[in-house]
């Protein structure tokens, strides 16, 4: 009998305590795990071996975490263990989760008020309803910087009916309430409501609880800090009153999306728990010396992380005297092809140029445009909007493109995640068709050479837009796709070949531009971190000592992506977190 290649790859744990005591945990535990301290190889060698052990169809595990890019993470490490095609596993983002396990199930036979058909709002329809619930409410037109604020809110204080709603101040909670009546008058749900929903299936309804256990006795969460109050509250729901095994990981160092209603200190709670096993990760296989003593100065109360390999790296700091599109020129045109130069073994693709937003993206790009360098880009500027569809179709595209025969992507895992988002087809009839045409689209269409608007349009025709039409879960990935193809067509996409589509972040020859939430979960041998100026980074309206600390932790995300060496840069007045870098430094 072959030896489950799992039980090789957890020989490695044993070096390591932390890691293994994770790995040997059987009861409910939450892993502490900071940057480059191996989480994603624990928590996958883990569920590897749970699959082994204890689950047995009809029952499942299931793993939530953050993002579809975080998904795809999972479930590559996976595959390397040769369990992610295995049907007793679903890797989901929460909303996802929601959706599919919970609302869709459940919301009618709970008599909950939600649409029928359920329909998801597209990105456009939930501005448009927003900015009519705001006029309704409060008159005239939204400003700017309300909708976060207003979702916020929202994914804050779950109970409508609690004095802490009832008591807010300000008149926020009108505009919340006549947003949610336009959404169910419409026939439409969000995302948000979408996890709202379930946390109310959760906590009131003590059979929708046992059904999620009959069907996943196992609950593994990925990148706890980031999932807020409805999901936590959903977790303790089905650890205390159904008997749900929970495993959590995270960092609450690392926790930047307060603006979302992520609480670092929920993980932190959970841990607590008398029957939670508490298990920190200190061990830093990423990060050089140097860097993991400056990242120490960042946090209030820093874990004892250590360096797997006294390796000491460096970080430098520049004081350009230039704006942030002048500090890229330096960086690109000047830095870069020094280190290429000194470090013959790197690529572009082993370099990050991190930023705090759009306009920043924009400067640095323009100075990679100016100097001809291939990149791949990651903010709002990007003309790849990252969901579920986009992270499909790429993958799709590296299928076609050799990933068939190589086997760098599955083509049982392409089916098993269309099917996915296919949720409303219950005849086996329904479903052996659409299995059918999109087999004949990829295997009629394996050439990495087609124009990327060819290949979109194609596929449009032979499985999207019978989905689009047919699939209410997929109104919200309609516009995403449509963005997508007329970028192909004539935009910043036209020159894209399905090839160049599918490689997008695993090219060497394309230097890596994002902003620094969404470097998080990377690495990279070097980062540069530009327009480090006090009052851009932290800005003039990180006015609170909650905003300043999420800043703080930003920065030190961004920081430790890197490797080997950090590059700093500033205009004229460096920013508090510089001047925390320097102290580590000791000078």
């Amino acid at each position: 009998m072959n030896t489950p290649p799992y039980i090789e790859a957890a020989e490695e744990l044993r070096k390591n305590n932390e890691q293994w005591q994770a790995y040997e945990s059987e009861g409910h535990c939450v892993v502490l795990a900071g940057p480059g301290s191996g989480k994603t190889k624990v928590i996958t060698i883990k569920i590897a071996r749970l699959l082994d052990e204890d689950v047995r169809l009809p029952r499942r595990l299931a793993c939530i975490t953050y993002s579809n890019a975080c998904v795809g993470e999972l479930f590559r490490r996976l595959q390397q263990l040769g369990v992610a095609d295995d049907e007793r596993l679903l890797i989901s983002t929460v909303h996802s989760f929601c959706l599919a396990e919970l609302v869709l199930p459940f919301a009618r036979l709970a008599g909950m008020d939600v649409a029928d058909p359920l329909v998801v709002a597209s990105p456009s329809k939930s501005r448009e309803l927003f900015a009519k619930a705001y006029d309704q409410a409060l008159g005239g037109q939204p400003p700017k910087w309300y909708r976060a604020e207003f979702d916020k809110l929202r994914r804050t204080i779950p109970d409508r009916g609690s004095s802490q709603w009832k008591n807010w101040p300000g008149r926020e909670t009108e505009v919340v309430d006549a947003y949610e009546a336009l959404l169910l008058k419409h026939g439409l749900i969000d995302f948000d409501g979408l996890v709202l929903a379930g946390l109310q299936l959760i906590e009131k309804h003590g059979w929708v609880r046992s059904s999620i256990c009959a069907k996943y006795p196992i609950l593994v969460i990925d990148e706890y800090q980031d999932l807020g109050v409805p999901l936590h509250r959903m977790v303790l729901g089905l650890k205390e009153k159904a008997g749900v095994r929970i495993i959590a990981v995270g960092d609450p160092d690392q926790s930047i999306y307060g603006f979302t209603g992520a609480q670092p200190v929920l993980l932190r709670k959970l841990a607590a728990l008398p029957d939670v096993e508490d298990i920190e990760l200190k061990l830093n296989y990423r990060c050089a010396d140097r860097i993991i003593a400056a990242s120490k100065m960042l946090l209030v109360d820093p874990a004892d992380f250590k360096s797997h390999d006294g390796r000491q790296g460096d970080i430098l700091i520049y004081e350009t005297e230039k704006d942030v599109r002048g500090q890229a020129d330096y960086a690109l045109g000047t830095v870069v092809p020094a280190l290429l130069e000194d470090y013959d073994n790197w690529k572009y693709g082993d370099i990050a140029v991190l930023y705090w937003s759009l306009n920043e993206g924009n400067a640095v790009a323009e100075a990679a445009d100016a100097l001809g360098l291939r990149y791949f880009r990651v903010d709002n500027g990007s003309p790849v909007k990252r969901s579920r569809l986009t992270e499909w179709l790429t993958d799709a595209a590296r299928w076609c493109s050799g990933g068939w025969s190589s086997g760098t992507v599955s083509l049982s895992q392409l089916l098993r995640s269309w099917r996915a988002m296919r949720r409303s087809l219950t005849h086996e009839a329904e479903i052996l068709e659409v299995r059918r045409r999109l087999i004949a689209a990829l295997f009629g269409h394996r050439d990495g050479k087609l124009p990327l608007s060819e290949w979109l349009g194609i596929f449009h025709e032979e499985v999207l837009r019978r989905a689009f039409d047919e699939e209410p879960g997929l109104a919200d990935e309609k516009e995403n796709f449509e963005a997508l193809l007329e970028a192909s067509a004539d935009g910043a996409l036209r020159d894209y070949t399905v090839e160049i589509f599918g490689n997008q972040g695993r090219s060497p020859d394309q230097i890596n531009l994002m902003t620094l939430h969404n470097s998080k979960g990377l690495e990279f041998e070097t980062v540069f971190l530009v327009g480090l100026e006090d009052g851009l980074f932290p800005s003039k309206y990180d006015n609170t000592q909650e905003k300043l600390d999420e800043k703080r932790r930003l920065f030190y995300v961004g920081l430790t992506r890197a490797k080997t060496i950090v590059h700093l840069m500033y205009a004229f007045s460096e920013s508090v977190f510089i001047k925390a870098v320097r102290k580590a430094a000791g000078g």
